[in-house]
């Protein structure tokens, strides 16, 4: 990657972040049926977190490979349509991903190069790792990685800022392909927020 990015342009830098993320998945099953009882299923985001490193290279224009270990985690709350019972299920998921991005910076780098803003947008493939799956009922099937398709693409945008050697970038990913290998077409769509360092050169 150093190799090909000095070929490429005369300025490229190396980024190391952490950061959170909410994650959202969607769900073509809107009920469950627990104990006999059909229950209305509501899917609900949680806190998670990622950490990772890419190599920016380019100048106003600039591509952004890397590489990321996610921790994602959701809620699902089933709720009795006969009594007032709620149970709910919590999965937490540990996955490594390759994004690649492209984008654009408002500043010329090669004039100023403490300060920038940037627009970017990609694509992002996801590997599950391990899953962690804690269960309302034994009445609920268990979840492990099994379950989950072997690559997840999601489209990823957003903007960053860079000040000096740090950086912040906000962005969103949106689900392209199910999450499950079942008939559930679920899809995982993402907030998320890194702060990090970068060394320019």
């Amino acid at each position: 990657m150093l190799a090909f990015a000095t070929s490429y342009g005369q300025h490229f830098d190396i980024r190391a972040y952490g950061g959170f993320n909410v994650l959202q998945l969607t769900s073509d099953q809107g009920v469950s049926l627990i104990d006999g009882v059909l229950h209305d299923q509501k899917v609900s985001g949680r806190p998670g977190a990622q950490f990772g490193a890419a190599l920016t290279f380019g100048s106003r224009f600039f591509v952004q490979p890397g590489f990321q270990y996610s921790i994602l985690t959701s809620e699902i709350i089933n709720e009795s349509t006969v009594t007032d019972d709620v149970l709910k299920e919590e999965t937490t998921i540990n996955a490594f991903s390759v994004p690649l991005k492209v984008g654009f910076r408002l500043i010329d780098p090669e004039k100023e190069n403490l300060f920038n803003v940037r627009i970017f947008g990609g694509f992002d493939g996801s590997h599950i790792l391990s899953v962690d799956h804690s269960k309302g009922s034994e009445k609920i099937d268990d979840i492990d990685e099994d379950d989950f398709t072997n690559l997840i693409v999601s489209a990823d945008f957003g903007m960053g800022i860079d000040i000096f050697i740090f950086y912040v970038d906000l962005g969103y990913q949106l689900g392209l392909t199910p999450v499950y290998t079942g008939g559930d077409q679920a899809k995982a769509n993402a907030f998320y927020s890194n702060i990090g360092l970068r060394l320019s050169f």
